[in-house]
C-alpha cells in the first residue's frame, strides 16, 4: 500500500489528547492517529454514531425510562462519547489517564457508581450494554458515570446527555 504525507491543523487540546494516547498506547503520536482514524472509519462504516458526529445542543433531561430499555448499539456510542470525554477533560486538566483516574473515587462514591467499572470504561477495557445502562440508572435515577464525570470536569457535557437520550430505544 502507497503512503502520501497529509498535513492537518488540529487544536491543541486534540493534540494533547493525541499524545495522552499514544503515551498509555506505547505508540507514536502518527501511529495512534492512524489507529484511531483507522477505528473511526471502520465504526462510520458499520454505522456506529461517533461523538464528533453529535451537535453540542442543549442539556436533555430524562426523567425515566417509561418501560423502554437502552439499545446495546446506543450503549456503545454512550460508551465511546463517556471515554472521549474524560480524555478530553483530563487533557485540559493537564493530567495523564492514571493521575485523572484517581481524581475519581470520592465522586463516583457519592453517585453510587461501581468505580472499577467506570474505570474499566474510560480506559476503553469494557463497552457497555443496554442492560447494564439501565441496571446502573435504575439504582438512582440517574447515570452514576454521567455524574461522576459532570461533576469531576465541571462541565454539565451536554453532548454525553444527548448520546444517552439517544441510546433509549423507541
Amino acid at each position: 500500500m502507497s503512503k502520501t504525507q497529509l498535513k492537518l491543523n488540529i487544536s491543541s487540546e486534540l493534540l494533547a489528547l493525541l499524545q495522552v494516547n499514544a503515551s498509555r498506547s506505547g505508540q507514536t503520536v502518527e501511529e495512534s492517529a492512524k489507529q484511531i482514524l483507522m477505528n473511526a472509519l471502520v465504526e462510520i462504516d458499520e454505522g456506529v454514531p461517533r461523538e464528533d458526529q453529535i451537535s453540542f445542543g442543549g442539556n436533555e433531561a430524562m426523567t425515566g425510562l417509561g418501560g423502554k430499555r437502552f439499545t446495546d448499539q446506543g450503549a456503545r456510542a454512550y460508551t465511546n462519547a463517556a471515554r472521549y470525554e474524560f480524555q478530553k477533560h483530563a487533557a485540559i486538566k493537564g493530567l495523564d489517564i492514571e493521575h485523572a483516574l484517581e481524581e475519581l473515587p470520592d465522586i463516583a462514591m457519592k453517585y453510587q457508581g461501581d468505580l472499577e467499572l467506570i474505570r474499566h470504561i474510560l480506559v476503553g477495557k469494557h463497552v457497555l450494554t443496554g442492560n447494564e445502562m439501565v441496571m446502573a440508572i435504575k439504582q438512582t435515577g440517574n447515570c452514576p458515570m454521567m455524574k461522576t464525570l459532570q461533576e469531576w470536569s465541571g462541565d454539565p457535557l451536554p453532548a454525553l446527555s444527548k448520546v444517552l437520550v439517544e441510546a433509549i430505544e423507541v
